[in-house]
């Protein structure tokens, strides 16, 4: 049974965290210089709401054990699901003053290096490139602002090959995840929904 544990490993306590607004025991804020945080909800099917009117800030989730690379190059999965209802059809990820997405998925590393799973809208699906922020800050591009109709999206990483393809290095432990959203440069509305983030082992 133990091995069966460690083969999946859920990510964050939404499974147990109770029904509501505001982010629940566990999560941290991270703000955005100049803007005001977006609101985050626990919703009854145990996913993390996170609504964005010109707002933008990121939840993280500290893990309780940091996920170390697998001694090989076999690889395991991150896995989670999520959706969002506002398309950002003016969003572009590569400028600093339009870089919204109305939901990411942040993966922090042990040398506080990151990989942001987001929504696009002018990027190509799988497309990736440094943030403007930088190098140290990865965007990976997985739907776009067509995509945002509402409906469910599930996906299936390998962070630590990412990590090995974006920065040509070994990938060091995860210790966090994060949820973010960005609508402070647009000053439009984002909606989205993320939930089922869990960790496969190799």
């Amino acid at each position: 049974m133990n091995s069966v544990l460690l083969l999946a490993q859920t990510l964050t306590n939404l499974l147990t965290a109770p029904v509501g607004s505001g982010l629940p025991a566990g999560w941290n804020l991270s703000r955005t210089k100049g803007a005001e945080p977006p609101a985050f909800n626990v919703t009854r099917s145990h996913t993390l709401q996170v609504i964005a009117v010109g707002q933008a800030g990121t939840a993280t989730y500290r893990l309780r054990s940091p996920i170390p690379p697998p001694p090989s190059l076999q690889a395991g999965s991150l896995t989670w699901r999520w959706r969002a209802g506002t398309p950002l059809r003016a969003a572009d990820l590569k400028r600093r003053n339009t870089d919204d997405s109305p939901v990411r998925l942040v993966i922090m590393f042990q040398d506080r290096r990151s990989i942001a799973y987001t929504w696009g809208n002018r990027e190509s699906r799988g497309e990736s490139f440094a943030s403007w922020a930088g190098r140290n800050r990865m965007v990976v591009v997985l739907q776009r602002a067509e995509d945002a109709d509402g409906s469910w999206h599930v996906e299936k990483r390998d962070p630590f090959s990412d990590y090995r393809r974006l920065w040509n290095n070994a990938p060091k432990a995860i210790v966090s995840v994060g949820v973010g959203a960005d609508t402070d440069g647009l000053k439009v509305r984002g909606a989205a929904e993320i939930g089922d983030m869990t960790w496969h082992a190799p």
